[in-house]
């Protein structure tokens, strides 16, 4: 749940602003939060700061709004994409998480992880903890260079509901790309969630606007940790050489425009 959304502050404002004992709510996954497609968003600027231009979208069918960031993080693309799927040091950077753990491979770019988020003393005696399932997708196009990581919800046995939990749900992904500079990567981030419970819409809505700002600010000093290390699913990845085109007489050439030879 890399960079979501600063959920401890959405939760802990609730009791202050009217609510008692939160209200449980369904624990089925929402399929307005499922599989997105670029086009079921219209995103309009709200602002720029810090060297990200933050946007917003409405979502159709959900009160829910979603929102992106875009920015440059000054790091080699394989770094940035290193911490980002890297599940075990989640915690260092990502607001009010808890743990973070795989639940399963699913092939060697797809996993099940499950995110753990906290509710702060002393609001957790009237609200319950959220937690997360998400299906990991990570992508890379040799070709273009852009690498996507998506997260989508989930379900899996190996990490059923718990009662002492409320189990939110959650789509964010992550494009990202190398600048000419080879220390620099543009990223783009974009998060449409619904913590579930008690917690009124136009809360979630009020505070998850923050999220870009407080996801690249978090992200850029993490990759900045001398002991980051490019984990093995980011290097096999971006190891895979772009396709060759063919030319109308059916001569190989690579994209760079130089000739593949021939073997004898």
């Amino acid at each position: 749940m890399k960079g979501r959304l600063c959920l401890g502050m959405i939760l802990c404002f609730l009791p202050a602003l009217g609510g008692g004992a939160e209200t449980s709510a369904a624990p089925a996954v929402d399929p307005l939060l499922v599989a997105h497609k670029d086009s079921d968003f219209h995103w309009q600027k709200s602002c720029e700061t810090n060297g990200i231009t933050i946007y917003w979208s409405k979502v159709e069918g959900s009160q829910v709004i979603a929102f992106k960031g875009d920015g440059i993080v000054d790091e080699p693309l394989n770094k940035v994409a290193s911490v980002i799927v890297d599940y075990t040091r989640g915690t260092e950077w990502i607001d009010s998480l808890v743990s973070s753990k795989l639940v399963r491979n699913l092939s060697p770019t797809e996993f099940i992880e499950y995110d753990h988020v906290g509710i702060p003393f002393p609001f957790d005696t009237v609200m319950s903890d959220r937690d997360f399932v998400s299906h990991v997708t990570v992508d890379y196009d040799p070709t273009t260079q852009w690498l996507t990581v998506s997260y989508l919800p989930a379900e899996d046995d190996l990490a059923p509901i718990l009662k002492k939990y409320t189990r939110g749900v959650m789509t964010c992904v992550f494009k990202m790309v190398p600048m000419s500079m080879p220390d620099q990567t543009y990223v783009e981030a974009e998060v449409h969630c619904d913590p579930k419970g008690g917690v009124p819409k136009w809360l979630v809505n009020f505070f998850q606007q923050g999220w870009p700002e407080t996801t690249f600010e978090n992200l850029r000093k993490e990759v900045k940790k001398p002991d980051i290390k490019v984990v093995s699913l980011i290097s096999d990845l971006m190891r895979k050489p772009a396709p060759t085109a063919q030319n109308p007489r059916g001569k190989a050439f690579r994209h760079d425009g130089t000739k593949v030879a021939k073997k004898n």
